[in-house]
């Protein structure tokens, strides 16, 4: 048996080792990179539906105000005997304390033996509030009965609209309701109190808008309806998820 020979060079020290292959790691961060990416893709994905689903429900618990007018109830303040008026204290828009002196009148009687006697009365504020327009004019002549000025309460104001008989049993008091105006840089917040009943009688005043009752809200706090004043006009809706849980709906069609 001949045995194979092997030959090696003066200089060789050993026997050769093959070149060792170098660990392929390029490939392996390709893969990783790759699937982090669609994972990312999944992600935005799921986020993009979870905001998508948010918005279409937060919409349909919105029901629409229409427009909505800041209202206050006028408070007359009325003299109780006929008189001149000879002074004004007061100007449109200004606050006034209950028992302010708003103006006087001079009043024309006559004493025990038929001679006229004239009396100033002093025309005050019954209660607290802001002046609507301006009083009468001095020279003036005022009967009972006729307001020497108007006043409003700023704590008593008032927002009213017109909402359609459909959503009505959608809407319950307490309700919160967000409002915004042209010019304005803020958001009011009012709540729901209250539909106003139709009692009129149509045969002899036609209602304005047979397929609508007016509803009243209330701010929800007197820092939301701070500077504003009567006749402003506002847009916004009613969030039904909000609101006391329990609270009666303003109308129930159906059942009585």
């Amino acid at each position: 048996m001949v045995l194979p020979t092997t030959t090696s060079s003066g200089d060789d020290t050993g026997p050769v080792e093959a070149p060792r292959t170098a660990k392929k790691t390029g490939g392996g961060l390709r893969k990783w990179r790759a699937r982090f990416i669609v994972l990312l893709f999944l992600a935005a994905a799921a986020f993009l539906f979870w905001r998508i689903s948010t918005d279409r429900a937060g919409e349909a618990a919105r029901i629409d105000l229409g427009t909505v007018t800041l209202t206050a109830q006028p408070v007359p303040v009325e003299v109780a005997q006929t008189g001149q008026v000879t002074a004004v204290n007061v100007t449109a828009q200004q606050r006034v304390t209950a028992g302010q002196k708003l103006g006087t009148i001079d009043v024309v009687t006559t004493d025990s033996d038929g001679d006229p006697k004239i009396t100033k009365v002093n025309v005050t504020a019954p209660r607290a509030g802001i002046v609507i327009d301006l009083p009468v004019t001095v020279g003036s002549s005022l009967a009972p009965g006729q307001p020497f000025v108007k006043l409003y309460d700023p704590a008593q104001l008032r927002f009213e609209t017109q909402v359609p008989l459909e959503d009505l049993p959608d809407l319950a008091a307490s309700m919160t309701a967000r409002l915004e105006a042209q010019g304005m840089d803020r958001t009011v917040a009012a709540r729901i109190q209250r539909v106003v009943p139709r009692v009129d009688d149509p045969a002899v005043a036609p209602v304005r808008n047979a397929d609508a009752m007016t509803v009243v809200l209330v701010p929800a706090g007197p820092d939301q309806v701070r500077g504003l004043v009567p006749g402003m006009r506002f847009t916004g809706y009613v969030d039904t998820d909000t609101g006391t849980p329990g609270s009666p709906r303003l109308v129930s069609l159906g059942r009585w």
